[in-house]
């Protein structure tokens, strides 16, 4: 059975996150994710609260980087979060996105990412002892001063790209692919998770698949795509190496570009780039196509990401939740 989550960004009203956590959990979605990109609200205080407010739906950031924020810090904001969560918390990791805003180049970011799952498991288990990484150090006395509610805490990995999905299969519980529709690309990416698990003498069904797509849903399908459509215009510079793979290159990402600048989103986004990257329609367009999604590769979540809908998240939510939810948990 395909799980489904909803994802939402750092920019609403405090209130507002709220209202959705405790609506998505009325309507018996798996996990709420609260995106942690820079430059928007931080993911973790709005975390903090949520949790608080719900009692069954998993909660967790999606996803943290350990290149703004030391892997240590993160394993005591997750550890924290499971526990005021009663043990629901799941800790999203990847190498960062808009670094570039602030300069950071992240170094060596698979090591880096896999040295920051090691840190954090290390210290949520209690270790006292010494990490000296490529990336990442921590000395013998560096140790939480508190006992975890749970020494395990599920680690999601972020990425588009096949090395750190091969790492990714060899150490997540969760592999992410943000703002990915593809199934052609879910396949390219299940072989190298696969791989990476065997390499590592694991059972690569260990390993859940996660697709975050850019979601559009409204009664009216002209009006759910066509919002769609203006939403990719502002990531698709953004989502490299996929585009590359799918064979849309930088000329069409710089003709995108120009098109959407003009106000000219049909333009800027064909039929064919709106369907590897986006999930839209009204509810019946959104079940038929995570059921032929289920059907062409081993995605095992759905997360529905950001813009949600022309009439915005609390509607959209109400829409996946009274028709969309349901028809998944008979299935």
């Amino acid at each position: 059975m395909v799980q489904l989550s909803f994802g939402i960004s750092g920019s609403k009203p405090i209130g507002d996150y709220i209202e959705l956590a405790r609506l998505a959990e009325a309507y018996g979605f798996h996990t709420l994710s609260i995106f942690d990109d820079l430059m928007f609200k931080p993911a973790w205080p709005i975390l903090y609260v949520v949790a608080q407010h719900t009692k069954r739906i998993r909660v967790g950031p999606s996803v943290s980087n350990p290149y703004l924020i030391h892997p240590a810090i993160l394993a005591e904001q997750a550890a924290l979060l499971d526990e005021i969560s009663g043990g629901r918390a799941y800790l999203g990791i990847g190498r960062g996105a808009f670094l570039d805003l602030v300069q950071v180049a992240p170094e060596k970011p698979i090591a880096g990412v896999r040295e920051a799952v090691e840190i954090a498991r290390q210290l949520w288990r209690g270790e006292k002892q010494a990490y000296d990484g490529k990336v990442f150090q921590l000395s013998a006395d560096a140790h939480l001063h508190w006992q975890p509610l749970r020494n395990e805490i599920p680690v999601m990995i972020g990425t588009w790209g096949p090395r750190m999905c091969r790492m990714a299969g060899a150490i997540a519980n969760e592999v992410k692919a943000g703002a990915m529709w593809s199934a052609e690309y879910g396949q390219f990416m299940w072989t190298h998770i696969a791989e990476g698990a065997r390499a590592a003498g694991r059972n690569p069904a260990e390993v859940g698949l996660v697709f975050g797509p850019l979601t559009s849903v409204s009664t009216d399908r002209q009006q759910a795509k066509a919002f769609a459509r203006r939403t990719l215009a502002f990531y698709l510079p953004y989502l490299s190496p996929m585009t590359d793979h799918l064979g849309i290159g930088p000329e069409e990402v710089a003709y995108a570009q120009a098109a959407a600048a003009r106000g000219d989103f049909e333009a800027a986004i064909s039929q064919r780039v709106l369907d590897h990257f986006a999930l839209y329609g009204a509810p019946h367009d959104i079940i038929e196509q995570i059921e032929r999604m289920a059907a062409e590769t081993q995605v095992t979540r759905i997360e529905f990401g950001m813009p949600h809908g022309p009439d915005g998240s609390v509607e959209a939510l109400h829409l996946l939740g009274k028709q969309v939810v349901p028809h998944f948990a008979k299935s």
